[in-house]
C-alpha cells in the first residue's frame, strides 16, 4: 500500500489541508450520539500513521491497528503512548472488545471485494461491546468513480520537496490509483511508484454488510469530511437490524 511513501505520508496530507483534529471531534460527536455502552475503549482500524488515533486519545483509551508495517513504524515512533498492532481488518483477533471502533479515511475500500467487506464488518463487530459503535467512512461508489483523471499535489518545505501525481483507472468494481512520487531532499532526488486498488461498493452493499453483522445501521451523508459515514450500533442479540438515513 503506502510502503514506499509512508515516511512522507503526513507531510503530503498536511499540504493537502487534511484536518485530523477536526475529524476526530466530529467522530467523537457521532460516537457519543449513538453509543450505549458505558466504557471508553476505542480501536482505530487501518490507523495508518496514527494521527486520528492520537487525536481520538483525547477522549478515549485508544489502540490502533493497521496492515502496513511501515505506516505502523511511523505511528509507533510518533505516538509511543498508544498501542499499535499489525493486522488485517478481515481477520484480526485481539481477544477483547471495544466501546467504539473507527475505520476512517475510506480505508474500507482496500478490502476490494463484497465478500471481504462482509468479513471486515463482521470481524469489527465481533470486537464491539454490546452497545458499542462502529464508524466506517466509505470509499467511492461505482457510479462516482471517474476513469482517467489526473491530479498533482506538492509539498514545498525548506528541506523537503515532493511532487505526487496520480491517475485513476478501473477494473470491474475495483478502482485503481497509480501514484508517482518525485521526492527531493539534501541527500538527492528519488522517484517511486505505488499502485492502490480499492473496491467500489454501492450504498446498499454497505448497509447489507452492517445488517448481516447484526448491527443497527444509520448513514450520515456528510460524515466527517463530505465522504459520508456509516454508523453501526451493536444491540443485544435479541434486537433486529434497522436502517436510518440522515437527511
Amino acid at each position: 500500500m503506502f510502503s514506499k511513501s509512508a515516511k512522507y505520508y503526513d507531510e503530503i496530507y498536511a499540504a493537502m489541508g487534511k484536518d485530523y483534529s477536526a475529524e476526530a471531534e466530529k467522530a467523537r460527536g457521532f460516537i457519543q450520539a449513538h453509543k450505549k455502552s458505558d466504557g471508553n475503549r476505542l480501536l482505530d482500524v487501518a490507523c495508518g500513521t496514527g494521527i486520528h488515533a492520537n487525536s481520538l486519545s483525547r477522549f478515549y483509551q485508544v489502540e490502533g491497528l493497521d496492515l502496513d508495517a511501515k505506516m505502523l513504524a511511523v505511528a509507533r515512533r510518533k505516538y509511543p503512548a498508544i498501542r499499535f498492532r499489525r493486522g488485517d481488518m478481515t481477520d484480526f483477533d485481539l481477544k477483547r472488545q471495544f466501546d467504539a471502533i473507527t475505520c476512517l479515511f475510506s480505508s474500507i475500500g482496500y478490502v476490494k471485494t463484497k465478500s471481504r467487506l462482509h468479513k471486515a464488518i463482521k470481524n469489527m463487530t465481533r470486537h464491539l461491546s454490546v452497545g458499542g459503535v462502529l464508524l466506517v467512512e466509505p470509499w467511492f461508489a461505482p457510479d462516482q468513480w471517474n476513469v482517467g483523471r489526473v491530479f498533482t499535489m506538492t509539498v514545498d518545505q525548506p528541506d523537503l520537496k515532493i511532487v505526487r501525481m496520480s491517475r485513476s483507472a478501473r477494473r470491474g468494481n475495483v478502482s485503481i490509483l497509480e501514484f508517482r512520487y518525485l521526492v527531493g531532499t539534501s541527500k538527492g532526488i528519488e522517484h517511486c511508484q505505488e499502485i492502490h486498488e480499492l473496491g467500489l461498493f454501492k450504498h446498499e452493499e454497505y448497509l447489507g454488510a452492517f445488517q448481516a453483522a447484526g448491527l443497527k445501521v444509520s448513514h450520515d451523508a456528510e460524515g466527517l469530511d463530505g465522504r459520508g459515514l456509516y454508523i453501526g450500533l451493536k444491540p443485544p442479540s435479541s434486537s433486529t437490524s434497522t436502517v436510518q438515513i440522515a437527511r
